[in-house]
C-alpha cells in the first residue's frame, strides 16, 4: 500500500524537466506578449517619477 502511495506522489508531482521548462518559457512568452501589445496600450495607473 505505501509503495502505490509513494508511486502516485511522485507521478503527482514530478513531471520532467523538460516539461516544466516548457512551461515557463510558455507563461513568459505569453506575459511578455501581454504587456508588449496590451500593457503598453492602457494608461498606466502608476505615477511616473518626476511628475
Amino acid at each position: 500500500m505505501q509503495a502505490q502511495i509513494q508511486a502516485a506522489v511522485a507521478v503527482a508531482t514530478g513531471s520532467p524537466l523538460a516539461v516544466q521548462l516548457i512551461t515557463v518559457l510558455i507563461l513568459l512568452a505569453a506575459g511578455f506578449a501581454y504587456f508588449r501589445f496590451l500593457g503598453g496600450k492602457s494608461a498606466s495607473f502608476a505615477p511616473k517619477a518626476g511628475e
